[in-house]
């Protein structure tokens, strides 16, 4: 292996490594401190995406589950095994997301061709990612008693049984206006990243 290869190897391993905590803090700030329901945990997952392609964004988001999951009795919660099922919500933005990055030529067309783009990637990747985190919460709250601040949709899910809907479909229901809000958010703000990367780093080739 050319020490050219190792060295652009390193480099992503470390900005992918960055991306991996900033994607943390990002998530801690907005759901341990500020109590915020959303997620705000796939920005750079996003970002690094765009900038690296699939495998590195696969990485970064499934790592921030592993991750965030190992670290709940750090931060004052019980473990909860199921969460680590999110990782595959993670993998479904970075598939998503990359199959519309890897026309990347398009999005230099104009800006109402980028907003078409990003766009169309929030709402794909928030339906896929509704139906699928919605399945993982109905096990997690048929098996465990879950606190509402590790949990953000959980007083909407509970909002939706109490008007008679199954768990299942409450918590199907309770992912709407959570996730579509999420993922518009972090749709835009990870190719914010991704854009500023391009220009303090220069262009990736694939």
């Amino acid at each position: 292996m050319s020490g050219e290869k190792i060295a652009r190897i390193t480099r992503v391993f470390l900005v992918c490594l960055i991306c991996e905590a900033l994607n943390y803090i990002c998530s801690y700030i907005c759901c341990d401190m500020l109590h915020i329901p959303l997620f705000m945990d796939t920005i750079f997952t996003i970002a690094v995406t765009f900038y690296y392609g699939l495998v590195p964004g696969l990485c970064v988001g499934i790592g921030f589950n592993i991750i965030s999951a190992l670290t709940q009795v750090g931060r004052g919660y019980n473990f909860d095994p199921f969460s680590l099922l999110f990782g595959v919500c993670s993998a479904i933005v970075a598939i998503v997301t990359w199959y519309f990055a890897r026309k990347k030529e398009e999005f230099k067309i104009s800006r109402a061709i980028t907003l078409l783009y990003l766009v169309l990637i929030a709402i794909i990747s928030s339906f896929l990612v509704i139906l699928t985190s919605g399945m993982i919460d109905f096990i997690r709250f048929t098996v465990l008693d879950i606190p509402d601040r590790i949990a953000p949709v959980k007083q909407f899910t509970d909002s939706f049984v109490d008007m008679h809907f199954s768990l299942l479909m409450a918590s199907i229901l309770a992912q709407v206006p959570v996730s579509i809000t999420d993922r518009l958010l972090t749709t835009f703000m990870g190719y914010g990243v991704y854009k500023s990367m391009v220009y303090f780093l220069g262009e990736e080739e694939w």
